[in-house]
């Protein structure tokens, strides 16, 4: 057995001690400075009888037992093990700097609040700080009134009928406007050339023209499709059954939602960062990868809009789950963005709409 200081801790100063983080694992601890001189000696692969000889006051019984409480909170990593695995993958993918890891890897997998949680959560705010103002407005003595919006046209009017409404019917959903969703969302409709070679222009715009994403379709009721997890080809408009068979739930994959099990089916949007990475040193494309999702999410919403669909977004997601069943190994691939599709159950008057983004 052989061992070495994990290299995704943080460490910050508290009182007498540090608090640590491995911002892979998200395990926080709290650090001697005697510790920290122990780390220190184990930056490369060491055996277990040479950290006994840096440490001669312990026994192999109690140094084994300190190692396996380090393994147990990330401090150390044991050669061969999954987490070093994760470790060599990060060093040699991720181009975006420690900073923005630490930011990315700490909020996978967070811990979800139930519906009853977050709005008694929501009724202790309001009652301890009084509520926040959801919106500014500009002094009437220096602002300039705009021109009325004369009559609503098409896009606008499709625009304001946009609503999430999670509660789906049974009702499957066609397969010629689950491939209108896509292609607004996704597809590829041209192309353009740069100093290095041809690049994809989609429905959305996307910075460099990096084409980050990839879209995954969660099927359980879809005229013509046969249950499982396929990916759609934005270059081919097409899609692959990657895995046949039952999906997992839907609440389970977006933070215990339970609204989503009763849609047909769920668009996974994965961004693919290394595409970004490629072009953009500066870690500054990470926002905008993120902020691509949201051209996406919206453009999806709006052609299911048009079919009298609801398209119910989030980003509650269990990463580790979906990357696991979607196969991104790559740390730099990962899930960002979930849009469930089904046709809505209740259809309040315009304006009265319940729980909308």
């Amino acid at each position: 057995m052989r061992i070495r200081a994990s290299r995704t801790l943080v460490f910050q100063p508290e009182g007498d001690n540090l608090v640590a983080c491995n911002f892979l694992t998200k395990k926080v601890f709290e650090c001697s400075y005697d510790l920290l001189g122990f780390l220190r000696n184990l930056s490369d692969w060491t055996s277990l009888k040479r950290v006994r000889r840096a440490v001669p006051g312990y026994s192999l019984a109690e140094l084994r037992q300190t190692v396996d409480a380090l393994l147990d909170m990330s401090v150390v990593v044991e050669e061969g093990s999954a987490l070093a695995a994760r470790e060599q993958a990060l060093n040699t993918h991720w181009r975006w700097g420690l900073p923005t890891a630490l930011m990315h890897f700490t909020v996978q997998d967070p811990e979800f609040l139930s519906l009853d949680q977050a709005e008694d959560l929501q009724r202790r705010k309001l009652a301890a700080d009084g509520a926040i103002r959801l919106y500014d407005e500009n002094d009437p003595c220096k602002s300039i009134e705009l021109p009325k919006v004369a009559g609503m046209n098409e896009l606008l009017r499709l625009m304001q009928e946009r609503r999430t409404r999670r509660q789906g019917s049974s009702r499957a959903v066609p397969l010629s406007i689950l491939s209108e969703c896509l292609f607004a969302g996704m597809g590829i409709t041209g192309e353009t050339e740069n100093c290095v070679g041809k690049l994809p222009l989609g429905m959305t715009p996307s910075g460099g023209a990096r084409n980050p994403y990839e879209a995954y379709v969660l099927v359980r009721n879809v005229e013509g499709l046969a249950p499982g997890i396929y990916h759609y080809s934005a270059k081919q408009h097409s899609l692959e059954c990657r895995m046949a068979g039952p999906v997992p739930s839907f609440s389970e994959l977006v933070g215990g939602q339970e609204w989503a099990d009763t849609m047909p089916c769920m668009v996974l949007l994965c961004a693919k960062m290394d595409r970004t990475m490629w072009k953009y040193a500066d870690a500054n494309a990470y926002r905008v990868v993120m902020i691509e999702a949201g051209h996406i999410g919206q453009n999806v919403m709006l052609a299911a809009t048009r079919h009298g669909l609801t398209a119910c977004p989030t980003a509650a997601l269990r990463h580790s789950w979906i990357s696991e069943l979607l196969g991104c190994e790559n740390p730099t691939h990962a899930p960002v963005y979930a849009l469930t599709l089904g046709y809505p159950t209740d259809v309040p008057a315009t304006g009265a709409m319940a729980q909308s983004l």
